[in-house]
């Protein structure tokens, strides 16, 4: 779910970072699928042995042209907490102060800052930063596997790469593990981060089928937009709040909204996602998607306030961080 409502949010970053719309193909816009990829570690203990771990919660969007692969861009956040190396003993001393100490800081962010081709790849240069401590990194990245599509029609591309990375950089010391006897370091200072990205578009059709199932509540929404007109959308949707079998979320009139605004009908998704926001007022992304249809409009302020209220209830979310740094400038 997600993963869709990202979509258009990360093609007005690229909108607006790299010139007009019409220069800006949407479908060089690609969401990280989380259950495909893997962003994983290994560490030398003992000078000797290797022990391995993985994140299991990253999300992410990259923007990719295999024709330009200079303007690729990546933004990306991972789940402290999600560390895995399959020993809950180490997990919970990984999560504690002595390591990353997740609760006080339970995320660690990636952003793009170039990329340069090379005779193995390319190399993407961004900024790490882990326990508040922002470092400029290189990832040395493999050739990608190109633009392919899966059995539903659905376009992905998939990406490896690796970085090296001194721990202690960032804070993650691990004293207790860290102390050097006879010339070994119980647990090395570096870290060798793995990468397997697959990234993911859906198919618009599959999209549009997908929100337009009457059998949910967005689908019958958007059906009576279509068949009556957004005053009797919205109205539909005050009810289907009122009645609590109705099943109806923050994502149905979002959802609508979002076919509305594919179809061009901007003014009319503006205020289906306003509307929605006056439902959800604490929702981030509900904030996040009207101040997307505002940039449409050109009415930035008003967009730039709006994201900087979804950042501030959702600090995870990069695509807001984004559009914000442009819109400030």
């Amino acid at each position: 779910m997600k993963n869709l409502l990202s979509i258009a949010t990360s093609l007005l970053i690229a909108q607006l970072t790299f010139g007009q719309v019409n220069s800006i193909d949407p479908t060089e816009i690609f969401p990280i699928e989380r259950s495909h990829s893997y962003v994983g570690f290994q560490i030398k203990y003992m000078g000797y042995a290797m022990v391995r771990g993985r994140f299991e919660d990253f999300s992410g969007t990259v923007r990719y042209n295999p024709g330009d692969i200079e303007k690729t861009s990546v933004t990306m956040s991972v789940d402290v907490g999600s560390i895995d190396t399959d020993g809950e003993w180490r997990d919970k001393d990984l999560k504690s102060d002595n390591w990353f100490d997740a609760e006080k800081y339970p995320k660690m962010y990636f952003e793009s800052t170039s990329v340069e081709k090379t005779n193995e790849g390319f190399n993407i240069t961004g900024d790490l930063t882990i326990k508040e401590t922002t470092k400029q990194v290189v990832i040395n990245m493999n050739p990608p596997s190109g633009i392919m599509k899966d059995v539903r029609g659905d376009s992905q591309v998939i990406f490896t790469g690796s970085l090296t990375i001194d721990r202690t950089d960032y804070g993650v010391k691990g004293e207790r593990w860290s102390v050097v006897k006879e010339g070994i370091t119980g647990v090395d200072d570096m870290v060798n981060i793995e990468l397997s990205i697959l990234c993911k578009r859906i198919n618009e059709d599959n999209f549009r089928r997908w929100v337009s199932n009457v059998d949910r509540p967005q689908g019958k929404l958007y059906s009576i937009i279509q068949d009556k007109g957004l005053k009797a959308g919205l109205k539909a949707f005050d009810e289907m709040l009122a009645d609590t079998a109705s099943n109806v979320n923050v994502n149905a009139l979002n959802l609508a909204a979002y076919m509305l605004l594919k179809e061009g009908k901007v003014e009319e998704a503006s205020k289906a996602f306003k509307r929605n926001l006056e439902a959800f007022p604490d929702d981030a992304n509900s904030y996040d998607s009207y101040a997307e249809s505002l940039l449409y409009m050109g009415n930035y302020e008003m967009a730039l306030k709006n994201y900087q209220k979804a950042y501030a209830l959702d600090p995870d979310n990069m695509n807001a961080k984004a559009i914000i740094r442009v819109l400030e400038k």
